[in-house]
């Protein structure tokens, strides 16, 4: 198996006025293993500094539009060339009663078993994202910038799957003319999404400088990725809703404080409301061999409902009985605050050019040297302000610099679940049973010690 991808690019940019830039391009891409080959991107953008009275200009005026493409993943051509129900064979068995013993190929034959199939629309084509953005920033008094944007994200042809040999309801007859499903990767998925940021950067003196940013998002699509299937493989009703990514509210505070006797302080604070969640009946209703069918808004009175937070919910729905739409789940919020705490020692001599005296009053020597602050912020190495007598430079004048760190990650200790269980009928409906985070490449999340403490030395010179 192989893949050819191809990427051409051409841009330029033209200053038409001192405070006036616009910006253009356009790319070409095409891959070996799509029969599209239309894939052309153009780009656009435009910077502008409108002029004050005085000549100045405080505020900067950004706006921009692009096409973005995407690429079928190579993953996904060597799963269908290898589950084409030739090179390797996988079935699925209905109701197994023999494991430890796994049974031969032959034994397979006294089992009620599927064979599953994969293949990769013959009619496939790059999903391509039309990005468009407009971004105004202000200089304010105080070495403070304030910056707002509005980013908006239309995708289209998106990848998603969906069982193409179901059998049809009603009748219960395959449509292929064989039992047994067969997953096939279209493009037609539908993203939409509309952010608005807020950005403030400010250095309020050499020792003190504060940062955060605050974004209101809303996503809506109808796949999650390419392993995405609709809950009913022959109505897409409902499966147009919130995406993974719809986080309605993130923003975060963070800053970096240089006190004397070369300390360095660097909070760092992140809050975000839940993430949406699907809700499924944890059954295979419609003959798929998958578990993501959704329940039904049953009526008070029909038996079986199950009392949720999202209303009563049928786990059986009969046909025509309006279903749960998808991703109707949200997770709790997700609170996160990190302290970085570094002290640097300096010795040897004076290097060339320093400022001696730094450690009399007034004339602080400076904070921790070692890194810089969550956020990567570095203020500038000069003292000053009301805070003199506690702000200090970020360095020592000595040559040589031993720096002593500690970083606390969730100092607060917080419990921040990971995936939210959706299946209605388990007694852990709306629960998780892990921690938020991602593996290490051991197979361990770094977040098990919900609480974290590093220790961390360097030596600069």
């Amino acid at each position: 198996m192989h893949q050819v991808d191809v990427g051409l690019f051409v841009g330029d940019d033209w200053r038409v006025k001192p405070n006036l830039t616009l910006s253009y391009g356009l790319r070409y891409e095409t891959q070996s293993n799509m029969g599209d080959r239309h894939d052309f991107a153009p780009r656009l953008a435009m910077a502008w500094a409108p002029k004050t009275k005085s000549g100045k200009s405080n505020t900067v005026l950004r706006a921009g539009f692009g096409m973005f493409y995407d690429r079928l993943p190579l993953s996904a051509t060597l799963t269908a060339q290898r589950f084409n129900g030739i090179v390797e064979q996988q079935y699925v068995v209905q109701n197994p009663d023999f494991f430890p013993n796994v049974p031969t190929r032959p034994q397979l034959a006294g089992f009620q078993t599927t064979q599953t199939i994969q293949q990769i629309d013959a009619r496939i084509r790059s999903p391509y994202l039309m990005n468009y953005a407009v971004t105004v920033e202000r200089q304010l008094p105080k070495n403070t910038t304030v910056a707002m944007s509005y980013n908006g994200a239309h995708y289209l042809h998106l990848f998603r799957s969906n069982d193409i040999n179901a059998p049809v309801p009603g009748s219960g007859l395959n449509p292929l003319g064989r039992p047994g499903p067969v997953f096939l990767v279209e493009s037609a998925g539908l993203y939409n999404q509309n952010q608005l940021f807020v950005n403030v950067n400010s250095k309020i003196n050499s020792g003190f400088s504060l940062f955060g940013y605050y974004v209101l998002n809303k996503a809506m699509s109808n796949t999650d990725g390419i392993n995405t299937f609709p809950a009913n493989p022959y109505n897409f009703s409902g499966e147009y809703g919130p995406a993974l990514t719809d986080v309605r509210h993130r923003g975060n505070v963070g800053g970096s404080i240089n006190f004397r006797w070369n300390i360095r302080v660097s909070p760092f604070f992140v809050l975000q409301t839940g993430a949406p969640f699907d809700i499924t009946t944890g059954s295979d209703l419609y003959g798929t061999t998958l578990f993501n069918a959704r329940p039904g808004m049953g009526t008070p009175g029909k038996p079986g409902l199950i009392a949720t937070p999202y209303g009563l919910l049928d786990p059986n729905p009969t046909p025509g009985e309006v279903l749960l739409g998808r991703n109707s789940g949200r997770g709790p919020r997700q609170i996160t605050m990190n302290l970085r705490v570094a002290k640097t020692i300096g010795f040897g001599g004076e290097k060339k050019g320093a400022v001696k005296g730094g450690d009399q009053p007034g004339r602080p020597s400076g904070g921790g040297g070692g890194g810089g602050g969550t956020g990567g912020m570095v203020p500038a190495a000069v003292g000053g302000g009301g805070m003199g007598n506690v702000i200090g430079r970020p360095t020592t004048t000595r040559r040589y610099n031993l720096s002593l760190s500690m970083s606390v990650r969730n100092l607060l200790n917080h419990n921040n679940p990971g995936p939210i269980i959706g299946n209605v009928t388990s007694p852990l409906f709306g629960l998780s049973n892990m921690i938020a985070g991602n593996p290490n490449g051991e197979g361990f999340y770094e977040t098990a010690n919900n609480r974290r403490l590093e220790m961390q030395i360097r030596f600069s010179f």
